[in-house]
């Protein structure tokens, strides 16, 4: 009988942290606008010309609509047009989505941070903790997360050092 208890608990999990009945791990989603500016600020920023990139140091952050990623330091790379292609986070990551009429606000925590600019993907990896906002009695632990910016989908999935994804109770 643990088997059913277990998919019960699961199922009521899931519904906490903002999920429909239809959704399983593979359906989160986080409010997100692609099309959005990139608003960003730190307490000291280097640019490097020459390089095509700037380095962000000092409670860097982020913005783009209603996500908002902050971290010790992050690193942005520009293409030949001048425009950011991707940025590099790293020194305790946080990634929070306000939420919008359709998905409650989110957090997220990890190690590091890859976010593809023209590719609209946002990856977390190393002890990622996922919440919704304001709810610490539940949580999804996984080794990496991936964050569809135009869907506003996550997909997470285990790495070596963390082999599965798992809910945690509290």
């Amino acid at each position: 009988m643990r088997g059913p208890s277990v998919f019960l608990m699961s199922a009521l999990i899931l519904l906490s942290l903002g999920w429909t009945a239809q959704a399983d791990a593979q359906g989160l989603r986080f409010a997100t606008n692609a099309s959005a500016p990139l608003d960003v600020e730190a307490g000291l920023m280097v640019w490097q010309r020459a390089a095509a990139q700037a380095q962000l140091s000092d409670k860097a952050r982020l913005t783009q609509g209603p996500l908002t990623l902050s971290a010790k330091r992050m690193k942005i790379v520009f293409g030949q047009d001048g425009a950011a292609q991707n940025i590099e986070a790293a020194g305790q990551v946080v990634l929070v989505s306000a939420g919008d009429s359709n998905t409650p606000p989110r957090r997220a925590t990890a190690e590091t941070a890859s976010i593809d600019v023209t590719g609209e993907t946002i990856m977390l990896s190393g002890n990622v903790v996922l919440q919704a906002e304001g709810d610490a009695t539940a949580q999804v632990n996984a080794g990496q997360m991936v964050l569809d910016m135009t869907s506003g989908r996550a997909r997470l999935s285990g790495t070596a050092d963390k082999p599965r994804a798992r809910i945690e109770l509290r």
